[in-house]
């Protein structure tokens, strides 16, 4: 699914868009965005777990990224209320890493206290914000509940989250995060293959593991994303076209050595 997922993100994202990449494991998301927003946008990138948040630096470092002012690396939760918190997290996974102590890991648990942020008290408080991704294993509709303010003061974000309702029996059930997204003013769409989005039902919840984007304009976004798709085989023959130019330079290269 994550492969539907990211070419879907990449395709809302404007040269000045500012981003939230909340979860931001190792930073696939955050250095995707920045190769569109780096020079006039911003960038917040979220990734609590100890261990990851030094990979998402390295990724960050590997993209030339760290001398751009904009681009904001935080060690922190986010969530619905300030103040300590403590995060359970394997040290040899990249993700997984949860609020929710469920008790099936072991001795190979790690626990560390960690300052959690509300997104609404972090940010500037005339700063709207046009993208977002939420991927923090079923605390998605504490991280929402937290950037309320943003949400309203933001007239074009969009809202990509992660919904697995497993996740969510631990923390808010699925039906009630649903009404909490409808009380915001936003539609959901899951997130198919081939650059699909299905507009669900109001307070329908989802059942199993999604990938979604939440959205006020969920018929333009859905023709957004018809279009990207229907330009792909133009991208894709243009990329062939330039491999093709790269490959033929190198074997000419090596024929003269």
């Amino acid at each position: 699914m994550e492969a539907d997922f990211l070419p879907v993100f990449r395709n809302f994202l404007q040269p000045e868009s500012v981003v939230l990449d909340i979860g931001a494991n190792f930073g696939l998301y955050t250095a995707t965005s920045a190769t569109f927003v780096k020079n006039h946008g911003r960038i917040y990138s979220f990734e609590a777990n100890p261990h990851t948040f030094g990979l998402l630096k390295r990724t960050l470092y590997a993209n030339r990224l760290t001398q751009y002012s904009n681009v904001i690396a935080v060690n922190a939760l986010v969530g619905d209320r300030a103040g300590p918190r403590v995060l359970h997290y394997l040290p040899q996974f990249l993700g997984g890493a949860t609020l929710t102590d469920i008790g099936q890991w072991g001795a190979e648990k790690r626990s560390v206290e960690l300052d959690m942020i509300m997104i609404d008290e972090f940010l500037p408080k005339d700063l709207a914000v046009d993208v977002v991704k939420i991927d923090v294993e079923g605390h998605e509709p504490f991280v929402i509940r937290g950037m309320q303010q943003t949400i309203r003061r933001s007239p074009t974000i969009r809202i990509f989250v992660e919904f697995v309702e497993e996740f969510l029996r631990h923390t808010v059930d699925a039906e009630q995060f649903v009404k909490e997204i409808d009380l915001l003013g936003l539609r959901i769409c899951r997130i198919l293959p081939r650059f699909r989005l299905e507009l669900i039902e109001p307070r329908r919840a989802l059942r199993g593991a999604n990938f979604c984007l939440l959205t006020r304009t969920p018929e333009a976004d859905i023709a957004h994303a018809r279009r990207a798709w229907s330009r792909l085989p133009a991208r894709l023959a243009r990329s062939m076209r330039r491999l093709a130019a790269t490959w033929d330079k190198f074997a000419h290269a090596l024929h003269r050595m």
